[in-house]
């Protein structure tokens, strides 16, 4: 059952890795030489175990043979994993990284980033200043009840460019309401002026945003989130009005 479970993530994560270093497009010459790599890599394994085993048999000797070299493993796993380095954007990258540039102007590279993160990359460090809490994929009735996290809700045919003026448009939003003290409880003109304001800014900030991301590497053109699997359609949104000039009757 084990042994599934590894096959099932190692392929989605291979695949990932494989289109990940593929720069040029060059997948096949990849593939070949990460298979051959790992043919080799297997040979060894075996090799290694059979001169193990060749030691002796004693029950006591194979189980201390484990116990030592199953930590080793485990950690030398570890350790690759977190000297790779995946310029890919998720919720908890952008998320800090639109702190980053509403504070300085700019965005910063993946070493900068990583000491704000825990894990590989997937959650923002306890304790990270100016971070906050993002739900996307909410339903309305959800938004307009929540207290504490910025809800943001997603059109239907949300794509990767929106969420990340999503993210840095719920950060700034975040950041004028903490400013202004504006609650929607007690005042909700002031929070819808704070929510226009904020689109606004972020509508004038977007492409020099992307630009730095851009320019320090990131790859904006696929973002990974926590998604809440909620999807709206509202009026005045561009996609409506570009079916109205396309179907005029």
């Amino acid at each position: 059952m084990f042994n599934l479970v590894h096959e099932s993530i190692w392929v989605a994560s291979h695949m990932t890795f494989t289109k990940h270093f593929a720069l040029s497009g060059n997948i096949g010459d990849i593939v070949a030489k990460d298979d051959a790599q790992m043919s080799t890599a297997h040979l060894l394994g075996m090799l290694t175990g059979v001169g193990v085993i060749a030691l002796s048999h004693e029950p006591i000797y194979l189980f201390g043979a484990f116990t030592l070299l199953t930590p080793i493993n485990i950690w030398s796993t570890i350790k690759m994993l977190h000297a790779a380095e995946f310029e890919v954007l998720n919720q908890a990258k952008l998320t800090l990284l639109s702190r980053t540039f509403i504070d300085t102007g700019k965005a910063v590279d993946y070493k900068e980033l990583k000491p704000r993160e825990i894990g590989f990359g997937e959650w923002i460090k306890p304790g990270t200043q100016g971070t906050i809490r993002l739900k996307l994929g909410s339903s309305a009735e959800k938004s307009f009840n929540s207290v504490g996290t910025m809800q943001v809700l997603l059109h239907d045919d949300i794509e990767s460019p929106n969420v990340i003026q999503s993210i840095l448009h719920a950060t700034k939003f975040h950041d004028t309401l903490e400013k202004d003290n504006i609650h929607k409880e007690t005042n909700w003109s002031g929070y819808l002026t704070a929510l226009d304001d904020s689109l606004i800014w972020t509508k004038q900030n977007i492409s020099n945003f992307e630009k730095s991301l851009n320019d320090k590497g990131w790859q904006s053109e696929t973002v990974y989130w926590n998604d809440g699997g909620v999807r709206l359609s509202w009026e005045g949104h561009p996609s409506l009005n570009q079916v109205e000039q396309n179907n005029p009757l």
